[in-house]
């Protein structure tokens, strides 16, 4: 094959793709109802795989898709990043739990900020005049969306967090931002997805009725620990005492974030955007 040039960087190579961008040679062969249709299946395929595997590991062998994913092993897998960022939509398109998206009554009677809160709805309310009512309406319409996208939020936080607490295993930030993706993800999947459709089923076929959120919430937490420390166990060759002691302290940590940062920041946000 003669020397071309790729029409994406401009670069001279020989072969069918560019050695610089990866842009692949298109001839007229390419350019048929056929192609289009394979390159369609191509990607369903691809994109199954992955998909499946990567969610197969998660469950089943906790911390793995991390080490892999760190030792350079990784095109069997979803990119993590985009794992998470998928399950974000998904939590967003189908909400289940009030979750991460408290109304505001809620946030004016927080024993932090509170005041600050209670504050700015006055405020809000002496200059708009718009009633109480219609504030906490738009409020909660202001979060709903925004409290799914601030959850990027959480890991570069938990990822600082679990640095702290490894920094004798002398990984680097990196190595605990991967981490903090998968623990992130499955506690995502879990509690946000799975088991709000398992409480559905339980309401629909038998009379048990679980209303509480912050039981729920517990419960979450718990089985978020369980699965921390057997992926950190996995992942940083804790002992398993270390393991334990850094499985209780990193859902303390998210969940002392959530309440007291995270919330905040969604407060701040939603307030101004109502």
């Amino acid at each position: 094959m003669a020397e071309q040039q790729c029409k994406n960087c401009g670069n001279n190579f020989w072969g069918k793709y560019c050695n610089i961008c990866g842009e692949k040679v298109y001839t007229e062969k390419d350019k048929t109802l056929g192609h289009i249709i394979g390159e369609g299946l191509h990607f369903l395929t691809h994109f199954e795989g992955k998909f499946f595997n990567t969610l197969k590991v998660i469950f089943l062998r906790p911390g793995k898709l991390s080490l892999d994913y760190c030792n350079g092993i990784r095109k069997k897998y979803f990119k993590p990043l985009s794992f998470f960022l998928m399950l974000v939509i998904l939590y967003l398109l189908f909400p289940v739990f009030q979750g991460l998206n408290m109304k505001l009554e809620y946030h004016v009677t927080h024993n932090l900020y509170g005041n600050f809160a209670s504050s700015e709805v006055a405020s809000i309310l002496n200059v708009t005049h718009v009633s109480a009512a219609t504030l906490a309406e738009s409020f909660h319409r202001a979060g709903e969306k925004t409290s799914k996208f601030l959850l990027f939020l959480i890991i570069p936080f938990v990822a600082l967090f679990s640095w702290l607490l490894g920094y004798r295993k002398r990984k680097l930030y990196y190595d605990h931002f991967v981490f903090t993706i998968e623990t992130c993800s499955f506690f995502i999947l879990w509690g946000f997805l799975i088991l709000p459709l398992f409480v559905i089923l339980l309401n629909l076929i038998t009379n048990i009725r679980i209303n509480s959120e912050n039981s729920i919430g517990f419960f979450i937490l718990g089985v978020f620990a369980i699965y921390t420390m057997a992926a950190s166990k996995r992942f940083f060759n804790f002992s398993w005492l270390y393991s334990i002691l850094y499985a209780i302290l990193m859902p303390v940590f998210l969940a002392g974030f959530i309440e007291y940062i995270y919330k905040f920041i969604l407060f701040y946000i939603a307030i101004k955007l109502a």
